[in-house]
């Protein structure tokens, strides 16, 4: 764990806060075995995975280095990440275990950015909102998705999850609940509405498929699946409360001053601020469980058809 920690804040570390809870999701899914043919749905850039699959970045490299920020403002919000530079490269110290057989997203700048991985040996652009995903019946062995939550009928898309992955195969999904955003809802009884819109950003808007536990539940059995597992992401909401305020409200702000500075004077400011987050997250990794799964915010189902 105070490795991935250590990787993670390196990737994401204008953004600790992601750095910090990204271990934790890693080691949710850590005895899921990518069987071929496997699937990432929903593998954005694939950073994430990657780390999660052993990889090692160099130093120079994260998540920051192909954004839209300099047109982002809390007026005028945009996904800054929904970019491709053409001089965006990855440099690896160590590549992932493995390869993916497909990985699959609905942004194409995201998808250029995993061609860049060379973790996935196909890529297909697909929004999960429509139905059926562009996939054969009972061919996948391994299913990973982190997004199930993001559509407007989750119900019906782990049905054609269902319907994708072989007999016998094995799916991991992690989804969202309603507990996941309780420090915003706290905070809208002392903050201005604008204050709460800055440190929201849509997020609860775009989220809408947010369900209790036995929803959950009740959709992966509908759905035909056997539940093998089911794990509470994050042990404590301290870490969620981090992650819900963090440095979100000025990335945007930051990013752009890491762009204006020398190659060698960024990398000097980015060591030192990681090996701080390091030091203050670091205890974090053994906090105590505070989070029963009925009041946990972000759940990993382990499945088996």
């Amino acid at each position: 764990m105070e490795l991935k920690l250590r990787n993670f804040l390196n990737l994401y570390w204008l953004r600790p806060e992601n750095g910090l809870i990204t271990p934790f999701k890693s080691k949710a899914f850590e005895n899921l075995k990518f069987e071929s043919p496997s699937l990432d749905l929903s593998c954005g850039d694939g950073l994430f995975m990657a780390i999660h699959l052993g990889a090692i970045f160099e130093n120079d490299f994260d998540y920051f280095k192909s954004t839209k920020a300099k047109d982002f403002s809390h007026d005028k919000m945009v996904d800054i990440f929904d970019d491709f530079n053409e001089n965006y490269n990855v440099e690896f110290v160590k590549r992932p275990k493995i390869k993916i057989d497909y990985g699959s997203d609905w942004k194409q700048a995201l998808l250029d950015k995993a061609e860049k991985l060379d973790l996935y040996k196909k890529l297909v652009l697909h929004d999960n909102n429509q139905l059926p995903l562009p996939f054969e019946d009972n061919y996948f062995k391994t299913i990973y998705s982190n997004s199930v939550y993001w559509v407007k009928q989750p119900e019906k898309l782990v049905s054609d999850i269902y319907r994708i992955t072989s007999p016998g195969g094995m799916c991991s999904l992690e989804v969202l609940t309603p507990h996941r955003y309780e420090i915003l809802y706290q905070l809208e009884k002392v903050l201005s509405p604008t204050a709460i819109s800055i440190l929201d950003r849509k997020r609860r808007e775009n989220t809408p498929g947010l369900k209790e536990l036995s929803e959950w539940k009740e959709i992966m059995q509908n759905a035909g699946f056997e539940i093998v597992e089911i794990k509470s992401v994050y042990p404590h909401k301290i870490l969620m409360d981090i992650w819900n305020i963090g440095l979100r409200p000025i990335s945007h702000l930051l990013i752009q001053m890491s762009d204006s500075l020398e190659s060698e004077k960024r990398q000097k400011i980015k060591q030192e601020w990681v090996e701080i987050f390091y030091e203050l997250f670091k205890p974090l990794l053994t906090i105590d469980e505070s989070y029963s799964l009925e009041n946990a915010p972000y759940l990993s189902f382990l499945l088996k058809k």
